[in-house]
């Protein structure tokens, strides 16, 4: 990989698939990521901040009002560093939020703060990711310059099979990577042609 020295913010909102993303940290730390994590109080119900401060061995941070940073915003100094936030699992709530530039919470007052690159992995029961108001968010979230890494079709933790499954954590690294990559053709045009056989 060539993720080496990136920072990276990841964000954690709530759902079944928060376990995935202790994978997702310790994937991004192997490739020599600097990995801060911001968790949703949602997320924190699915999977304890401690776990991701033992993976990154760094603070978790949850609390948009968290005294530890000195000037009390929290919500501008934890992306200033930052290469790229990635947003795994990214629920239907957290996307209608960015979408609608909606901030009231610490992940996502910050993902309206930052200056960075913004990746999201969505992960939901299929029908509330193919639910018209979810899509129309994805467009508008496209449109805004948004990275998409999934959803893929698969089992869902609901019992129910469709699309709205998160990627898995070594597919998310890989599109991180890919994110880094330069567009070569990125504003070019092209015209792809096939004649008969």
């Amino acid at each position: 990989m060539t993720l080496k020295g990136k920072k990276i913010l990841l964000g954690i909102t709530g759902g079944v698939a928060a376990y995935k993303a202790a994978e997702l940290a310790r994937e991004l730390g192997r490739a020599g990521c600097d990995v801060r994590v911001a968790m949703t109080e949602a997320a924190t119900r699915f999977v304890a901040p401690v776990t991701f401060q033992a993976l990154t061995g760094q603070t978790v941070w949850t609390d948009l009002w968290d005294p530890r940073v000195a000037d009390n915003m929290a919500h501008i100094e934890l992306t200033r560093d930052r290469d790229l936030v990635v947003v795994a699992p990214a629920s239907a709530d957290f996307l209608a939020k960015v979408a609608q530039g909606l901030a009231d919470d610490l992940l996502s007052t910050l993902v309206l703060a930052r200056r960075c690159g913004l990746m999201v992995a969505p992960a939901m029961n299929v029908e509330m990711w193919e639910n018209p108001a979810t899509q129309r968010n994805v467009r508008t979230l496209r449109a805004d310059g948004v990275a998409f890494a999934g959803p893929v079709a698969g089992d869902q933790a609901c019992g129910e099979s469709g699309m709205g499954r998160m990627l898995e954590p070594a597919a998310i690294a890989a599109e991180v990577e890919a994110w880094f990559q330069p567009k070569a053709l990125a504003g070019r045009r092209v015209l792809v042609t096939a004649g008969p056989t």
